[in-house]
Order: structure tokens, then sequence, then C-alpha cells
């Protein structure tokens, strides 16, 4: 009764067959040697990387050579000073930073510029420089050099001969880096500066002015008469202008006192008033 109630022994695990445990122990070593090359593989890598930024960082590749290009009116000076390399201790992973492009783009005459690394010493800066448009009358004596946004490029002293350009009336000067103002604020500032970088060079030459006119109408005065030209709105102002540069070669517009060209196809001059009817 006592052998019936008592369980009985558990049998014996079958035996392992030795081929098996071999192949066992063989995929332990083998995984125990791929952690040990991912581990040497990482941490080579690891050194590799701070090896490099070492000697990124280190005086043996700071800047040795610098070349500018297209700095036709910006000094080379402060094309260095702007970019922080006057010092000449500068390490070339440092240069070309957001910061120091901007720095370069705010001196008066850069538009745009481009930094390019030439390892392991030589930096390349480009400069794109902005196209004078027109000239302002600034403080007295004083004529500004602005590109077609308006933007003081130089300031020209009294007697210092400038550009071949048109004049802007009522308009208010500003320094180098600093855009120009509208005297009245109902004055189109962008209508007259497009109008400027439209006028032909040989126009601007016989001293070609723009100003504003009622309603923000275009008007021009040229020649040493200073014929009072009427442009109208700022549509086709090139087109318009471009007439006025044909009619200059074809007719004496000395001997009118306007020209109106707000139809451009069918200009009116009105000849300048003879004493007798004056």
């Amino acid at each position: 009764m006592t052998d019936l109630l008592d369980p009985a022994p558990p049998a014996p695990p079958p035996p392992i067959d030795p081929r098996f445990r071999r192949r066992w122990a063989e995929a332990r070593r083998e995984e125990g040697r791929r952690r040990l090359r991912i581990l040497l593989a990482v941490t080579g890598t690891l050194a590799l990387v701070a090896g490099v930024m070492g000697l990124l960082r280190s005086p043996l590749l700071r800047v040795r050579q610098v070349t500018i290009i297209g700095n036709v009116h910006t000094p080379r000076a402060e094309l260095l000073a702007a970019a922080g390399l006057s010092s000449g201790a500068t390490l070339m992973i440092e240069t070309g930073s957001g910061a120091e492009r901007r720095a370069v783009q705010a001196l008066p005459w850069v538009g745009t510029a481009d930094f390019a690394r030439h390892w392991p010493w030589t930096l390349v800066i480009t400069v794109h420089e902005r196209a004078p448009a027109a000239l302002v009358p600034g403080s007295p004596g004083a004529t500004d050099v602005v590109d077609q946004t308006g933007r003081v490029l130089e300031v020209l002293a009294r007697g210092e001969r400038g550009p071949a350009l048109a004049v802007l009336q009522g308009v208010r000067g500003a320094l180098p880096g600093q855009r120009v103002s509208p005297a009245e604020p109902s004055t189109d500032l962008a209508a007259l500066l497009a109008a400027a970088a439209s006028t032909p060079p040989a126009l601007a030459r016989d001293g070609l002015s723009l100003g504003a006119g009622p309603g923000g109408q275009l008007v021009a005065y040229y020649g040493p008469g200073k014929v009072v030209v009427l442009l109208g709105s700022p549509s086709q102002v090139a087109y318009k202008l471009a007439v006025l540069g044909e009619l200059a070669q074809r007719v004496q517009l000395s001997g009118y006192s306007q020209a109106d060209l707000r139809v451009p196809e069918r200009p009116a001059l009105s000849p300048v008033p003879s004493a007798g009817n004056s």
C-alpha cells in the first residue's frame, strides 16, 4: 500500500551527445569573439575620432594663407577683420561660421561671401559685391552711392567724382551699410530705385535725376536745362527711359521745357516759350 502512494523517482536525463556539447561550446566562444571585435571596433573608432578632433584643433592646422576674390571696393584688411582673421591664429576648423559670414556681409559693399577651406592651411573667401544703382544727395556737399535696395555703399565727399548714375530727389541719405529713406511717406522709394537702376548710362552721364510727383507718379529732370520728363506710373519705366534716350539722340531737348512719356509710344514735347510769348 505504501509503495503505491510513493511517487516514482524521476527518470535520469538522456545523455547529451558529445558532438552537440562541442558545438554549443564553440558557439559560445564565437559569440565572445564577436563581442570582442565589436568592442575593439567601437574603441578604435572613438580613438580615431578623438585623434582627428584633436588634430583639427591643433595649432598645426591654423590658417596660414587667406585668398580673397572679388573685393573690388572692399579693402582686404576690412574683410580680414570682419572674418576674425586679423590675428593670424585662427584654426581652419573655426572659419566660415554663420557669424563670420554675416559679419563680412554687413560690410557696405558686400552682398554675399562664401568661405572655402583648402586643407591644410589655406582659406579662400569669395566676395560678391553689390552694384551701385543711384546717387542720393546726403549731408551738405556729400553724396551717397546706393544699390537697388537703397543700401548706402559709400559716401562721396564734396568734389569727389562718383559713378555716372541717376540722382534721386526727395530721399534722405544714410551712413554706409544703412538704407536711405524717403523724405515724404508717400514717396515710392522702391519705384525710384528701380527707375534709377533702369536708367541708360548716357542719360545718367547727362545728369538725369528722378523724383516723385503727385499721386505716386515718377518725374525725371534731364540735361543742363533740367527738362521736366513726365514718366507717369512706375510701369514700363525701363521702356520710357529708353524712349527718352532715343529722343535725346534725335532731338535737341534743351529747346523743350517738358517731355511727356506717360504713354511711351506717343511721346509729347512742349517747346520752351519764346520771349514774345512769355
